[in-house]
């Protein structure tokens, strides 16, 4: 989780530049496609067989799409299109309470005091450490409207997270990984072509096709075969509450590369998002 957290913490500011540049669908499509590939690519290398998992656990698979892929993106590059990249950072470090209350709700898990306390001190470092950073940022004009989007987002991405440890110790991460991909591009592809007549490619600015590429290939590939290893050793909660640990990262990288200062939020955030995370892996 620690790589992972280092590979996704730019994500909210790469993939930025991608939502403003590209329409939500098309870049959806795009981003799965190169994914789809991606990850097409690593199970041949590997020699996975998936065809027998993808025919015995179709209605699995499906959901699961429909839930990471198609719901998931089109809320949250819709909403990052709407918002600033700070809120949808803010909003996804409540994925550890929905993952605990789903895996509650299907008896997964039980949560305790301690685990409850760590949640809340990890969301309580994000929300002081993104108060000292971006509490002068002028709001865009429909932030409300990009934030609920960015919850939807959220929501369907624990419901994703919760449904697919039970694949992933069935039929291990890559293979679980790959299948739930694969579906949702087919979920999500019709959506995605009829928004094609929309992109106006001389419009697409050079640093939107890195931001692509890194959706596509970082995001989309690395960061959830790590996401799904991990949930192959840890419960939901434990594994969701360790990407609250993204801001920090985030923030770290802006002060070592774009000269941005370390102030007394950005640390006490990080000591309470520490502490949080340490005390809900116990």
């Amino acid at each position: 989780m620690t790589l992972h957290t280092c590979l996704s913490a730019g994500t909210y500011l790469v993939g930025k530049i991608a939502a403003d540049a590209f329409p939500t669908l098309v870049l959806g499509l795009f981003r799965f496609l190169i994914a789809g590939a991606g990850f097409l690519f690593l199970a041949r290398l590997r020699g996975l067989v998936l065809w027998p998992l993808a025919r015995a656990e179709w209605r699995a698979y499906l959901g699961l799409g429909f839930l990471g892929v198609a719901l998931n993106q089109i809320a949250f590059l819709g909403g990052l299109a709407f918002t600033l990249p700070s809120h949808a950072a803010l909003l996804y470090a409540l994925t550890p309470t929905f993952v605990l209350l789903m895996a509650w709700a299907r008896g997964q898990e039980r949560p305790n005091a301690q685990k409850l306390l760590g949640l809340v001190l990890a969301f309580a470092g994000v929300v002081a450490l993104l108060a000292g950073r971006q509490g002068r940022a002028i709001l865009p004009p429909r932030w409300i409207l990009g934030d609920l989007m960015i919850l939807v987002a959220v929501i369907a991405w624990a419901g994703y997270t919760v449904a697919s440890r039970p694949l992933v110790l069935r039929h291990g991460a890559q293979s679980a990984t790959t299948l739930s991909i694969l579906f949702g591009l087919a979920v999500f592809a019709p959506l995605g072509v009829a928004g094609l007549p929309h992109l106006h490619l001389a419009h697409v600015p050079p640093m939107a096709w890195v931001g692509l590429v890194y959706l596509g290939l970082v995001t989309s590939v690395a960061s959830y075969l790590l996401w799904f290893h991990a949930l192959s050793l840890k419960e939901p909660s434990r594994v969701a509450i360790a990407s609250n640990a993204q801001p920090v990262v985030t923030a770290l990288l802006g002060w070592l590369f774009l000269a941005q200062p370390i102030t007394l939020p950005f640390v006490a955030g990080t000591v309470l998002v520490a502490s949080g995370v340490v005390l809900a892996q116990r």
